[in-house]
């Protein structure tokens, strides 16, 4: 059966993948593991929670102590000395656990160690409270046994895996990781290491002076820019003149060096596009080269003798943006074993126009405050302005109007 264009795309990212190598483990400081990738999961070296413990502030009672005391409400000024409880002690978050003797209640604090003895946890909202005794204001039918206690271990047992291997470390995972790690250390992937390769004459830095036929280096920049906001990711960047030598040294170098290497320019059919030959030259393995894809169909994917990703990305921003966070950060996942986090989502496209191409066409959008999604109007791969203006793309499938629900890829690259 002959595959569409979307399905041959996704085989050849696939086969690309599966080529590539990925990188080794290594054993660092918890504190320290902010934005990287884990490698071994963790397992809970205790129950969660550790001991029972009560869900709010309030008083912790024997039930059966309860049936035996007449009840009221707090309204009723009737409550006689008989029908309260001597307050016996405090139990705060972090204390040793206490006994409940028998007729007394222990004031509980939300993470306090459920007394011995105890088996309900009375809201301080629920309770008339006078100096060292306590009276419940509550009707017994409304008071079940266990009420208000978080049973040891029902969030996870002991050695249960408490967090998946291949996730990347944020807030929320590093306080799992310090809750229920036994040790200081965590073994996380060594980051990838990855070198950017500019190739071009005409481009020219920031503090160069510049001429109306020259071009400013922004794929340089935007690269670095999208590879900063993953942690796990370290890189280094030169340029190339459109030279075959010059690239193919600067290629070698960088093999010799990096688990990945991203070339901007040179890469389509020009007489000084060089990328190609100097990647075959280098002995690495093209497994794509030009894609049915808009902006971005020169797109160059190959693998290095030793596993390391080569990818030729075209020469316009637009291009590089799109085809790096499209293809490129996907493969960067992989080698460094990420396998969970990477939204994949689908969003609404409003003020859509007649166009269609038989092409996989990727079209800068613009989300709005009510999450939909705004074509915005582009000049082509070049048109800096609408890229600056995004917050991502959509891939809109051969032949399709861009109406409807479509895969988005945000420029949020963590």
């Amino acid at each position: 059966m002959q595959l569409n264009i979307l399905d041959e795309l996704q085989t050849k990212h696939l086969t690309l993948e599966a080529r590539l190598r990925v990188v080794e483990h290594e054993r660092i400081e918890v504190s320290q593991a902010t934005g990287r990738i884990l490698a071994r999961a963790i397992l809970n070296f205790r129950d969660s929670p550790a001991l029972d413990i009560s869900a709010m502030d309030g008083y912790a009672f024997r039930h059966d102590e309860l049936e035996n005391r007449e009840l009221r409400p707090v309204s009723d000024q009737a409550q006689t000395p008989g029908d309260c409880f001597q307050v016996s002690g405090v139990a705060a978050a972090g204390a040793r656990r206490l006994v409940l003797r028998a007729d007394t209640a222990i004031r509980i604090f939300t993470g306090g160690v459920v007394p011995e003895g105890a088996d309900v946890v009375i809201p301080r909202e629920r309770c008339r409270e006078e100096s060292d005794r306590v009276w419940v204001t509550i009707p017994l039918d409304q008071i079940p046994l266990g009420w208000n206690i978080r049973r040891q271990g029902e969030n996870a047992r002991q050695d249960e895996v408490g967090l998946p291997a291949g996730c990347c470390i944020d807030g929320p995972r590093m306080s799992s990781i310090v809750s229920m790690n036994r040790e200081a250390q965590i073994d996380v992937s060594r980051k990838v290491r990855v070198t950017i390769i500019n190739t071009g004459d005409e481009l020219k830095g920031m503090d160069s002076p510049i001429e109306p036929w020259q071009i400013r280096d922004s794929n340089g920049p935007l690269l670095e820019s999208m590879l900063r906001a993953c942690p796990w990711i370290e890189w280094n960047r030169v340029s190339a003149r459109d030279d075959l030598n010059e690239i193919q040294t600067r290629l070698k170098e960088a093999l010799d060096v990096s688990d990945a290497v991203l070339l901007t320019g040179g890469v389509s059919m020009g007489d000084t596009d060089h990328v190609p030959a100097a990647v075959r030259h280098c002995g690495a393995e093209v497994i794509f080269h030009r894609l049915a894809i808009r902006p971005g169909a020169p797109v160059l994917g190959a693998v290095g003798t030793e596993g390391q990703l080569i990818m030729g990305l075209p020469g316009n921003p637009v291009s590089v943006a799109v085809t790096f966070r499209r293809l490129g950060l996907e493969l960067l996942d992989r080698m460094a074993r990420r396998v969970s986090g990477r939204r994949k989502l689908k969003i609404q496209v409003v003020g859509s126009d007649s166009k269609t191409l038989g092409l996989v066409w990727y079209r800068l959008v613009q989300i709005q405050a009510d999450g939909t999604a705004l074509l915005l109007a582009n000049q082509g791969s070049g048109d800096i302005r609408s890229l600056g203006l995004s917050d991502g793309f959509i891939e809109v499938p051969p032949g399709s109007l861009s109406q409807g629900m479509f895969a988005f890829y945000d420029w949020n690259t963590a």
